[in-house]
């Protein structure tokens, strides 16, 4: 049976709006297709530069890394960088020629301990050869550390020979000052000693004599006694001592003093403070009992002294002030010098002994403004110091 007229329109129709949907769909995919080029064009391109980017800055990188290694070998201190797990990672030559046996991948405090003597402070290392190394660390963001080491052997051996060049001019220059100071004693002992000889002396005036020269050979041997403390004053073996014990120590010495001069006496020592430091406590007893002489022979009967000791983990401070006269400010450098004296009988070197003993542990010796009205000297000491033993470092420390 055939197609009649209107079914064949129909069909016609239907084909045409499907040949126009596919022509639609055909034109919309091919436009689809252009702006998917476009884009995959686009994310090319951007690719490309951006691998020529990274290629600059590895470029870059790898050009600092060869200058960084060019300096590292050219560098006169030695350079160790430690990893996080506390191993060697990389070195230059200086650091493997003070340190033989250095290699990578190595643990780092176990090369260290096999060349180190002592660390005789933070960042001052003593090695078994006798070299003297400076040393600073720096912590990096992966737990390990980067170490610098100065060899100053040869520069510590220069700044000695000028500090005994130093020593050895000022004491030829104090020789000479003795000499002047002991010859009046001398002179007067001499004479009374000729007079002694005479027959028609009574015996009163015998033992006057005798006295006279008995007390001008004491002041010679004081002169000589602080002399000897004075150019001895820098060397000494420290061992650790309790600050507030020498003070207690001095006290009891001058005790009799005190009382027979009828003299107050103020304690402020601070029993909280740790008061340990590393020094001769011999010498500081000396010092201690040189600064309350001084207050008791200048303040006189009656007078107040106070005693003032405070720390803290830096450093001890200890003061010594009295209600006497007090010290001209024009004097208050003069009183340290040798031989300086404002007493008849002094010899001038007891101060220069105490600041001598007290610089060679480290610290100060000053006068200063009391609140007493008197005299008053301030010590300053460092506190001993509590470095952890060279053995005993961690993953990634110094």
């Amino acid at each position: 049976m055939g197609m009649s007229t209107a079914q064949s329109l129909d069909t016609s129709a239907s084909l045409s709006e499907a040949f126009h949907a596919f022509n639609e769909a055909s034109a919309q995919l091919a436009e689809a297709y252009g702006r998917l080029e476009g884009q995959v064009a686009r994310l090319a391109a951007e690719l490309a530069q951006s691998r020529v980017a990274h290629s600059g800055e590895r470029q870059e990188k790898r050009q600092l890394a060869d200058r960084l290694s060019a300096l590292l070998e050219v560098l006169p201190a030695a350079v160790v960088l430690v990893d996080g797990r506390g191993r060697v990672d990389r070195f230059n030559p200086v650091a493997e020629g003070l340190f033989p046996g250095l290699s990578w991948g190595r643990r780092w405090h176990e090369v260290r301990d096999e060349h180190l003597a002592s660390q005789v402070a933070d960042g001052d290392w003593l090695l078994r050869d006798g070299r003297h190394l400076s040393v600073s660390a720096r912590e990096l963001g992966d737990g390990g550390s980067i170490l610098l080491m100065i060899d100053d052997t040869e520069q510590r051996a220069l700044e000695e020979r000028a500090r005994r060049q130093d020593r050895l001019a000022d004491m030829g220059e104090m020789a000479a000052q003795l000499a002047h100071q002991i010859r009046t004693p001398l002179a007067t002992a001499l004479l009374y000693g000729g007079q002694l000889a005479r027959p028609e002396l009574s015996d009163a005036q015998r033992r006057q004599f005798a006295a006279t020269l008995v007390e001008g050979l004491k002041h010679t041997e004081r002169l000589v006694a602080d002399m000897l403390a004075f150019s001895r004053g820098g060397q000494f073996q420290p061992v650790p001592v309790q600050l507030r014990s020498l003070v207690e120590h001095a006290l009891d010495t001058l005790h009799p003093r005190f009382q027979a001069l009828h003299t107050e006496l103020i304690l402020d020592i601070d029993e909280q403070i740790d008061d340990g430091l590393l020094g001769n406590g011999d010498a500081l007893i000396g010092v201690i009992t040189n600064l309350l002489e001084n207050a008791l022979d200048h303040a006189g009967e009656g007078a107040c002294i106070r005693v003032e000791l405070r720390g803290d983990a830096r450093e001890l401070r200890l003061r010594v002030e009295d209600d006497g006269p007090g010290i001209p400010a024009d004097l208050r450098r003069q009183i340290f010098d040798p031989f300086f004296t404002t007493r008849e009988r002094g010899t001038g070197l007891g101060l220069a002994v105490a600041q001598s003993t007290v610089l060679a542990h480290g610290g100060s010796l000053e006068a200063c403004d009391s609140a007493l009205g008197g005299a008053c000297f301030r010590v300053i000491l460092p506190a001993s110091a509590r470095n952890e033993a060279p053995g005993a470092s961690h993953q990634g420390e110094a």
